[in-house]
């Protein structure tokens, strides 16, 4: 198949990637392109309209499958670039596979990449709703990811029902991934209809069941299902309606810490039929970013996945205990006044604030990388890597080795106290420094900085 753009180009049809309610996408023989094909029922100038808003709305080309040529050819479309090595975010669903759940699971990138993919999702979603707009159909098979396992881009397709919030009018979503709002049709697709689609999306991926389909609704009539869907069953982790459990995918406790498990509870409970009790993309995205910390590979090499430690402080998938943990914090650094009793007067000095922002945990199997979200920064992407962090353990010296990253340069200082900086030098370059494990009382403790010690903001300490 050919299809024509308005200066008569003609382009070859590689194959379909994906059909919707209101169009065809396919992929053009250069692979580097796609093209977006409307049904026959749309009308002309609105279609033209909706590609021209499109096209102004200035959005990242890296993330977003933008217009860049109108299709007038078999039918009314549009023509945008695709990021090669791509396939559908739906292809992280169990199939029909024939291996075990646990091989399949760890060879489609294990629960790093799940995690890394849905990070990466909430930034992007929670770009686009800071500007006020909603996407509204969000749905596996629009969401693209690298191929690679070891890779986590995200790439996203179907714009043309994304929307300032004001604007609209059509419901629109994918059968299993629409709020019950907006299935309803009670409310028009929004920002957090939006949060709800990426809550369904993200429970799915993370333990391989749809959060609303539990055992009453897999055995029970299509007309059970439904209710469902629209909000009228209680979903398959009720902490209070057992009536829905589901014994099929992985366990929740085995892949997600507390805090994110929270996160879906406050979705499909209060925020079922509630859209503004959801959690917002912020909140997902500081959430996923925070269960992420907590993630360590199993040294067991028979097992290698990736578990959450502190829900059993073992592999949670063939019970090897960690033989060494690091902790990483990142605290504030910020001035307070005390009062000096020897001259009677207020003064200020800066001293290490003890509330915990985030902390990261590290084995011998898990080396992590820091990003510029971890220290607020605000002229650096906050996806970005700083720093990674790797963990040696050689003749019962335990060592961490420091790599700044992105041509960032750090300064480490030593503590003295919970209140005081030792003398800081300056890390440019990979260097190895003594630490000890969380088990041991004698702690050498560090603390990470990108500014002087007179500068309030966010640390990284090593204790």
């Amino acid at each position: 198949m050919n299809v024509v753009d308005s200066q008569n180009i003609s382009y070859d049809v590689l194959e379909k990637l994906g059909e919707g309610s209101q169009g065809t996408t396919y992929l053009l023989k250069d692979k580097k392109h796609i093209v977006k094909l409307f049904n026959q029922s749309f009308d002309d100038n609105t279609t033209k309209s909706k590609i021209n808003f499109l096209i102004h709305l200035g959005l990242d080309k890296k993330v977003f499958a933008v217009p860049l040529r109108q299709i007038t050819q078999p039918r009314n479309g549009y023509i945008s670039e695709f990021a090669s090595g791509m396939i559908p975010l739906s292809s992280l669903k169990l199939g029909t596979e024939s291996k075990n759940l646990a091989e399949w699971y760890l060879s489609s990138g294990g629960l790093l990449k799940r995690y890394n993919v849905l990070i990466r999702l909430a930034a992007i979603l929670r770009a686009l709703h800071s500007k006020g707009l909603a996407y509204c159909d969000l749905s596996p098979n629009n969401v693209f990811i690298s191929e690679k396992t070891e890779s986590d881009n995200v790439f996203l397709i179907d714009l043309d029902n994304l929307r300032y919030k004001t604007s609209i009018i059509n419901n629109i979503y994918t059968p299993f991934y629409g709020a019950p709002e907006v299935i309803s049709n009670s409310a028009p697709n929004t920002t957090m209809s939006d949060c709800f689609s990426f809550a369904v999306l993200a429970y799915e991926l993370l333990t391989l069941n749809h959060p609303l389909i539990g055992d009453y609704v897999t055995e029970g009539e299509p007309e059970i299902e439904e209710l469902a869907l629209n909000g009228k069953m209680p979903w398959v982790e009720h902490s209070e309606d057992s009536s829905n459990m589901r014994s099929t995918g992985l366990p929740s406790d085995k892949i997600m810490p507390s805090n994110l498990l929270n996160l879906f509870i406050q979705n499909f409970e209060e925020g079922l039929n509630s859209p503004f009790e959801r959690p917002t993309m912020a909140e997902w995205y500081d959430g996923l970013i925070t269960a992420q910390n907590e993630l360590l590979k199993c040294s067991n090499e028979n097992c290698g996945l990736f578990y959450p430690y502190h829900n059993y402080k073992k592999c949670s998938f063939c019970g090897n205990d960690p033989n060494k943990v690091i902790r990483i914090q990142m605290r504030r650094w910020e001035e307070i006044e005390y009062f000096d009793d020897k001259t009677n007067e207020v003064k200020q000095h800066f001293t290490l604030q003890p509330e915990v922002y985030d902390e990261i945990l590290m084995n011998e199997s898990t080396p992590k990388e820091i990003s510029a979200f971890n220290f607020l920064l605000t002229d650096i992407e906050p996806l970005a890597k700083l720093l990674k962090i790797e963990t040696l353990f050689d003749n019962n010296e335990n060592k961490i080795l420091l790599t700044p990253l992105n041509g960032i340069k750090f300064n480490i200082s030593p503590r003295i106290g919970l209140s005081e900086g030792g003398r800081s030098f300056l890390l440019d370059t990979p260097k190895k420094i003594r630490v000890v494990d969380s088990t041991q009382q004698d702690k050498q403790k560090y603390m990470l900085h990108l500014k002087d010690l007179n500068t309030p903001q966010r640390v990284l300490t090593i204790d």
